[in-house]
């Protein structure tokens, strides 16, 4: 199928830059810009086209099929790198992508205007958070304009596999490696000093959200996306314009917890291509992430009998 391979192997050019614009403009992550009646119907037909797609059993409701799209969620303590593959023939993947596109979830995402008081970088592996100061740099280059820099980071012990620790390791003339960051706090402090930005957007105040691991139910979790919201927002932070740096797929519900976690800011969101590497089963546990924190301020018809399962949020 020509022309589809990119569908995969999805590398930043302006023509995609251009449709991730005209998205976030006119599609799901403006719900608040258009008729919600429009948008949920919207939502529920594009949810319900999916999950026939899949061939997953679901009522008509849009609230009985955002619970049981939770099947798409991690389970508590597993990280998206280790979710198992889907086993789908590639006509039916490229109609599911098609889908997730449509639900705003692949392509990249433009800030709406140039001047912010805060840009929110969100946490992730090394290299995804290297790809998120990359894009703000990017976008720093081009205008856009911001008052101090907020890593929402964490506690989260850093995994070699998953975090290529070699990005973070600069080689002296002696040939000996910089100490390695032991959590992804410290690895958002390395990568502040050596990736390349311009020096005015370096020189702006930046913090470091450590954000504390908490037990339950006998294992240490790592702090998700809201728990770092809450731990900046006791700092007292005032309100004021904040930019979400992302990428894809996760940058809609990461949205969403923001503006929920965040009100009296007005949030926007710039979310860069997704890593060529990202499975199908980490869009959809995106999506599951997305309808999960939607769910609350959307209106139900109705009781769900459906019960969600517990994970990340």
């Amino acid at each position: 199928m020509p022309g589809r391979k990119s569908r995969f192997n999805y590398r930043f050019n302006y023509q995609r830059f251009l449709v991730g614009t005209l998205m976030y403009l006119s599609m799901l992550s403006q719900a608040d810009t258009v008729d919600p009646v429009q948008h949920y119907k919207a939502l529920t037909l594009t949810l319900d086209e999916l999950l026939t797609e899949l061939r997953i059993s679901h009522a008509p409701t849009l609230e009985s099929m955002i619970d049981t799209s939770q099947i798409w969620r991690r389970k508590p303590g597993q990280e998206r790198w280790e979710l198992p593959g889907l086993d789908i023939s590639t006509n039916k993947r490229y109609r599911v992508f098609d889908l997730l596109e449509k639900l705003g979830l692949t392509s990249p995402i433009a800030p709406l205007t140039k001047q912010y008081d805060y840009a929110l970088l969100l946490g992730a592996t090394a290299p995804g958070m290297k790809r998120r100061l990359d894009y703000l740099a990017d976008w720093w280059r081009q205008g856009v304009r911001f008052k101090r820099l907020i890593f929402l980071v964490g506690q989260r012990p850093l995994t070699p596999g998953a975090d290529y620790l070699d990005i973070l390791t600069r080689k002296s003339d002696k040939k000996n490696l910089d100490p390695l960051p032991f959590t992804e706090t410290e690895a958002a402090t390395m990568l502040h000093q050596l990736v390349p930005m311009p020096e005015a957007m370096r020189a702006l105040p930046v913090e470091f959200i450590d954000t504390p691991r908490n037990w339950r139910s006998g294992f240490w979790h790592r702090p998700n996306t809201r728990d770092t919201l809450k731990h900046w927002v006791k700092s007292g932070p005032l309100p004021g314009a904040a930019l979400v740096i992302s990428e894809q797929p996760h940058g809609v519900y990461q949205k969403e917890v923001v503006r929920q976690e965040l009100p009296g800011f007005a949030i926007d969101l710039a979310a860069g291509p997704a890593d060529p590497a990202t499975t199908l089963p980490i869009y959809l546990d995106a999506l599951a992430l997305w309808l999960y924190n939607l769910k609350p301020v959307i209106p139900q018809s109705g009781p769900s009998k459906t019960m969600i399962p517990p994970g990340r949020h």
